[in-house]
């Protein structure tokens, strides 16, 4: 999985259990074992604006969804498998297909 989809789905667990829950960055799972992608995907999705970050109680930075960008949150975790275009380019492979076998 990518950082970005770790990052929004534990964010995303975490807005539904409670609201704006602000997580820090290295409790996300698989922070740990590559860091510089997963600051640089955080980066990313700062800049987007997809999700937003503040300071916690103990001054680190921590990063919650963006409550005006949820809709935007679920279309990017939705599975491939539901992305218009995929099914665009199965019926276009599809009709190909028919095409060469007649």
């Amino acid at each position: 999985m990518s950082p970005k989809k770790a990052i929004l789905r534990t964010l995303a667990a975490a807005h539904e259990t409670g609201g704006a829950t602000y997580t820090r960055p290295a409790s996300i799972p698989g922070f740990e074992a590559d860091p510089e992608r997963f600051q640089g995907a955080i980066n990313e999705l700062l800049r987007d604006r997809l999700i937003e970050g503040r300071k916690d109680a103990e001054g680190h930075m921590a990063v919650a969804l963006n409550a005006h960008r949820l809709a935007d949150v679920k279309r990017h975790l939705r599975p491939a498998w539901a992305h218009p275009v995929v099914w665009a380019a199965a019926v276009v492979v599809g009709i190909l297909g028919a095409g060469l076998m007649l």
